[in-house]
């Protein structure tokens, strides 16, 4: 039997996933900066426990947990599509158009003769919905990706547009109920493996990848969050038994062991320690409600530094400044402002407008 948490239940807003959700993206920016500009602090031990939190993944299971609710508390599809376009496209869009200009200023595109309606392509691909679109032109900047992490916006929107789907077939043919979740997320987890498996073989491919910016290969972890939602009384009871910081001791051990023994951390996390991950993420989420508060004070910098961290690092690889020890703090540093901004100047903005919102804080 499905128990679902109504969305005027105080427990269920009262929760810290703007953390949670900010600290994904730290885990991410991080990641990335010492990758791209490395310093002694890629081979610390800090850097390799951040490892054990993939925040890609993550950020895929609190999609399923928040955007299942918002569409099951009002499932009107033209709030809904409003709702998701408020929260991705403005800060996108910006963000895009000025990582364009910003690369026009340097002269890579004057100097590789990049043509006005090719520019033009590929802003309108990043601020659309294939963000995965990357022209040969690009290939000498920074990364070789006008802003890499996009793709996971590619999947986002896919999942923004299967969750309606899912919930009208299954409620269609009387098929929503947590078991029968489990079975669409068993389906989706083998197509993962199949990624994962086939990768070496096909890794360069069109189809493979293709298939990696799919829904497909993801689903699994954003119907696991859709599960933990529904199910939100029967987990809150037995997760806030135990206390928050040994569990997230005990998960680092776990998953520190489980991948030296074999297992995948990474996007492509293996799904036992996945399932552990969404254990604490949970538990987590509903044990630093008063901090989250005091610290965040309701704003929520988590999707600006996403987008912006990799334009940042890409300005700094192609300008060379990659040769000093504090490089990669500094890229973050940056990426962390413009993310500010992007929250107070666009993205709150934005979000006043919807109609209904889910409170996460």
């Amino acid at each position: 039997m499905m128990i679902s948490a109504d969305m005027t239940t105080p427990d269920f807003r009262n929760n810290s996933l703007d953390l949670v959700r900010l600290l994904a993206a730290f885990q991410v920016a991080m990641f990335h900066c010492f990758h791209y500009i490395p310093n002694l602090a890629s081979e610390s031990i800090f850097f390799r426990l951040i490892l054990l939190f993939p925040g890609v993944p993550v950020f895929f299971f609190i999609s399923g947990y928040l955007i299942s609710k918002s569409y099951e508390s009002k499932p009107n599809l033209r709030e809904f599509g409003k709702n998701r376009a408020l929260r991705i496209y403005p800060a996108l869009i910006v963000c895009v158009v000025i990582n364009v200009v910003a690369i026009a200023l340097t002269g890579y595109f004057q100097a590789e003769q990049v043509q006005t309606h090719e520019l033009l392509l590929l802003i309108a691909a990043k601020s659309s919905f294939v963000q995965f679109y990357n022209p040969d032109f690009m290939r000498a900047f920074g990364d070789g990706v006008l802003n890499g992490s996009l793709w996971t916006i590619c999947v986002e929107l896919q999942f923004y547009l299967i969750t309606p789907i899912v919930y009208i077939l299954m409620r269609k043919w009387n098929l929503l109920s947590t078991q029968n979740l489990l079975l669409l997320a068993l389906l989706f987890l083998l197509a993962n493996r199949a990624l994962v498996y086939t990768a070496p073989e096909f890794g360069g491919s069109t189809t493979w990848k293709l298939f990696r910016v799919s829904f497909i290969p993801w689903f699994y972890m954003f119907v696991i969050g859709i599960i933990f939602q529904r199910e939100y009384d029967r987990i809150h009871s037995l997760l806030t038994r135990v206390p928050a910081l040994p569990l997230v001791g005990a998960y680092m051990v776990f998953a520190f062991y489980a991948s030296q023994n074999g297992l995948a951390l990474g996007n492509y996390v293996s799904p036992v320690i996945f399932a552990a991950l969404a254990i604490v993420i949970f538990r987590v989420s509903y044990s630093l409600q008063p901090f989250t508060r005091k610290v965040l004070r309701g704003n929520d910098i988590s999707y600006g530094l996403y987008i912006w961290h990799m334009p940042v690092i890409n300005h700094f690889l192609y300008t060379s400044e990659t040769t000093h020890y504090w490089s990669s703090y500094l890229a973050l540093a940056i990426s962390i402002l413009l993310a500010a901004l992007s929250w107070k100047l666009i993205e709150k903005p934005a979000l006043k407008l919807k109609k209904f919102q889910i409170y996460s804080h």
